[in-house]
């Protein structure tokens, strides 16, 4: 996930936990249409996601990941079918 953030020029930062990761990262405006198709495709690798935007700080994205359902399992995340 984050590999895909860092290509499209988004910086994140990860904070480990016990048995979870957490991404959190600032969106740079403006984002393209396909930037934008991108950065939800990346995020829909996590067990949940989210987007706030506040006037004040702007836009930011946050994901988490728990280590039991790794990303590399997509059925686990119910994106597949599992045997």
């Amino acid at each position: 996930m984050t590999a895909r953030l860092t290509a499209l020029g988004i910086t994140s930062v990860v904070t480990r936990g016990r048995g979870w990761n957490r991404v959190e990262a600032h969106v740079p405006r403006p984002l393209s249409p396909e930037q934008w198709q991108e950065l939800l495709a990346a995020m829909a690798t996590a067990d949940s996601f989210g987007l706030v935007d506040s006037s004040a700080d702007g836009r930011s994205i946050w994901a988490g990941v728990n280590d039991k359902t790794p990303a590399a399992v997509p059925a686990a995340r119910g994106h597949g079918h599992q045997p």
